[in-house]
């Protein structure tokens, strides 16, 4: 017989209130998360690990925060999940192309999962940073991993692969690089397989 072990990574709320969302651009409920890593077996969360994060996140249009914007609103006016998916899908566009048809899907696709509109000079303005090497994208990402929910991490992995997917015929330094950027924020090699291959 043999035992199946691993580590999972859980969120759980530490307390509610309400606060005025940059997003929603009124005052909404949010929840103030823990997420901690546990040991399993066979699946089941049997121990406690260690702390990963803790963040914030609207409980109406679900972007995560930090959880100084509850003291310091002003210095927080972006979600940290609508900044780390324009990042990603930007780095994705560097590589494989800068073109009209790239452009409109990167604007599709931020649209599809933030609900908000970009602009060509937004796009402009993040490729120069990331051309310019003064901001490497990955270690942006191993920053603000502990900012963001598991489910955001989860949608950023599938924007950044459904990108990939849609410029290109998906080849192994495509899955290599979507790897690379899960891995920055924190998920697993299982993990990202799982997703892409139940949600493609």
């Amino acid at each position: 017989m043999f035992i199946l072990m691993g580590e999972t990574e859980k969120a759980s709320p530490l307390q509610h209130g309400q606060f005025n969302c940059p997003i929603c651009a009124n005052e909404q409920a949010y929840s103030l998360h823990d997420c901690a890593m546990f040991f399993t077996v066979f699946g089941i969360s049997v121990a406690r690990l260690n702390t990963v994060s803790h963040y914030l996140s609207c409980d109406q249009c679900g972007s995560c925060f930090p959880p100084q914007i509850l003291e310091h609103p002003q210095q927080h006016l972006h979600a940290i999940d609508q900044q780390a998916l324009f990042r990603v899908l930007c780095y994705l566009l560097s590589g494989y192309g800068d073109t009209v048809q790239s452009r409109q899907r990167l604007l599709n696709s931020y649209k599809s999962i933030a609900a908000k509109e970009l602009c060509q000079k937004d796009i402009d303005s993040e490729l120069a940073i990331i051309n310019a090497g003064s901001a490497p994208t990955l270690p942006y990402l191993q920053n603000i991993t502990h900012l963001l929910s598991p489910f955001k991490k989860q949608q950023l992995v599938m924007a950044a692969y459904n990108f990939a997917n849609e410029s290109c015929m998906m080849e192994h330094q495509d899955r290599v690089r979507i790897n690379t950027i899960g891995s920055s924020i924190g998920l697993s090699l299982p993990e990202i397989e799982y997703l892409i291959v139940n949600n493609h």
